[in-house]
């Protein structure tokens, strides 16, 4: 009996403690299934952390309840607003940085590949083709050029972190009430920041105007990131392209580049432009991508 004893809740609020912890560990259970599982976590974590905190009686506890659980059943905007008023980020409330949903970055990725095939199908008479790779050379078709695209990328982000030291803020998303930038990527480094920008391209050849906008929209983002942060830090940009390139397309591709960043900006943003084979990149190619239409 006295074992039986010290297993009884001595109080309601230990009861309650008990109960919740009991049907915390049910819906546990029950996101084993895959139809149910974000929401069964989700209510798992509320009603575990409920009975831990009610166990606990202790004011620290249940603060940090509150939040926790907050931010499980509430829109993050909130608990964001109210955490800089608490440190005083006067900043927070001109702009606000979150990363890119991963769904945005697919459909982003999807459209830039479709561009540069389009524009290699359906040429122009003054469309500029770059022919990047040499003969008897082919590409991938071990992977779907999104694929291709995304893993690129990831190694070229890597390849800049190693330059630099420092981990890339990947996918980022700048807002403010009037404007909205988004970025593949940005360096907070002491003394600058830098934007990146990544283009990857499978196919070859390839047409140079997607890159002459893309150039300009990223010089044009990036005036306009410098207004909305309010700080006098040196902004650059690293512009990333990976394709199947050889020496001599790298060098008139980077000539022709430049003069796009004179024309726009006068000199006033600093560009560097940073051109990538796949195999430089430890992707190996050899046969044919399978085209996405």
């Amino acid at each position: 009996m006295e074992g039986i004893d010290i297993l009884l809740p001595e109080n309601f609020r230990e009861g309650l403690a008990a109960v919740s912890i009991l049907l915390g560990l049910i819906s546990a259970f029950l996101s084993f299934k895959s139809r149910l599982k974000a929401h069964a976590l989700k209510i798992a974590g509320i009603l575990l952390l409920l009975g831990l905190c009610l166990f606990a009686n202790n004011t620290w506890s249940y603060l940090a309840g509150i939040f926790i659980i907050a931010t499980a059943v509430t829109r993050t905007e909130y608990l964001q607003n109210l955490a800089a008023i608490i440190r005083g980020n006067k900043e927070y409330f001109d702009y606000k940085k979150e990363f890119v949903s991963n769904q945005e970055i697919f459909d982003h990725k999807l459209q830039e590949i479709i561009e540069f095939e389009q524009g290699e199908k359906q040429p122009s008479d003054d469309t500029e083709l770059v022919t990047a790779t040499p003969e008897k050379f082919n590409t991938t078709e071990t992977m779907q050029p999104l694929q291709l695209a995304l893993i690129a990328e990831d190694f070229a982000f890597k390849e800049i972190e190693r330059r630099y030291n420092t981990p890339v803020q990947r996918h980022i998303r700048i807002t403010t009430k009037e404007k909205r930038l988004e970025f593949d990527g940005l360096l907070e480094l002491k003394d600058k920041s830098v934007i990146c920008a990544t283009k990857i391209i499978p196919h070859d050849p390839f047409p140079i105007e997607p890159l002459t906008f893309s150039i300009q929209q990223i010089l044009h983002e990036t005036v306009e990131y410098q207004k909305i942060i309010h700080k006098n830090k040196k902004i650059s940009i690293s512009y990333v392209i990976v394709s199947t390139f050889v020496k001599e397309t790298k060098e008139d591709l980077i000539k022709q580049l430049s003069k796009i960043n004179r024309k726009s900006t006068s000199g006033e943003v600093d560009v560097e432009y940073l051109l990538f084979t796949f195999d430089e990149l430890g992707i190996p190619v050899s046969d044919p991508l399978t085209s996405l239409s």
